[in-house]
């Protein structure tokens, strides 16, 4: 529901998000634009919740103009150049707890389907992985 996640995110960032990293789309983006900042930045590079083939409407499209937000899609192969360089410092970061990735873990691989299905609906946190040992 986008009122309760618009919620949690005045709360976690009660001065205003001035960056975001959109890979979900739908729902998420909704609440992630009532929080941005004038002249905010969002880098699109997924929308998740659209790859079951629903359209995925915008409720407020009049907040990219009204705070002025660079909205800009990229594609990761495009950029394959800086891969090793960037796996590098991403891995500096996690290793130094300066990034803190986050995962849902579904048990075994007879809960993969249930796992993806809810990867398309958004029910998962974080990377969504399944353990099969």
């Amino acid at each position: 529901h986008v009122g309760s996640l618009a919620k949690a995110l005045k709360v976690a960032c009660p001065n205003g998000i001035d960056g975001y990293f959109e890979n979900v789309g739908g729902m998420i983006l909704d609440a992630v634009l009532l929080r941005m900042n004038a002249f905010g930045r969002i880098a699109v590079c997924g929308m998740i919740a659209g790859y079951n083939g629903e359209p995925l409407p915008l409720t407020n499209p009049a907040l990219i103009l009204v705070s002025r937000l660079k909205v800009q899609g990229f594609i990761v192969s495009e950029h394959m150049e800086v891969w090793p360089e960037a796996l590098k410092e991403l891995g500096t970061l996690v290793a130094t707890g300066k990034l803190r990735p986050r995962e849902s873990v579904a048990p075994g691989i007879a809960a993969a389907p249930e796992a993806f299905l809810g990867l398309l609906k958004g029910k998962n946190f974080g990377k969504q992985l399944v353990k099969l040992i």
